[in-house]
């Protein structure tokens, strides 16, 4: 129902990035910067990663890349119709695993009641 990789999505492109981040609301992490556009067009939520040269290596870049997109598959239904644009810092450490990229967007983004069950 939607979480096959093989449906087709409308992707975010650079104008939705910018949208995202001069409209959306901005929550930070101890690991990321996000915006949450709520578009309200009643389509499925988007998400848009970016991670700079100066976090690392492509080897870097892209496993981080692949954390935030499995936490946001987890998490898809819990964001309505919007534009998600996770922005890695500088400081993400090289040892994070799945559990605190995910503990981190968590707390970021989703109402304290969401999260804490599976915050221990």
């Amino acid at each position: 129902m939607g979480e096959s990789r093989g449906v087709f999505r409308r992707r975010m492109q650079r104008r939705d990035f910018l949208t995202s981040t001069r409209e959306g609301s901005r929550r930070s992490s101890q690991f990321f910067i996000a915006y949450v556009f709520d578009r309200g067009d009643g389509e499925e939520s988007r998400l848009g990663i970016t991670v700079t040269r100066k976090v690392g290596g492509a080897v870097r870049r892209n496993r981080i890349k692949r954390l935030v997109r499995e936490w946001y598959r987890s998490r898809r239904s819990e964001f309505g119709s919007c534009d998600l644009v996770v922005i890695a810092k500088r400081e993400f450490p090289e040892s994070a695993s799945f559990r605190d990229v995910s503990g981190d967007l968590d707390r970021a983004l989703l109402p304290p009641s969401r999260h804490s069950s599976s915050a221990s």
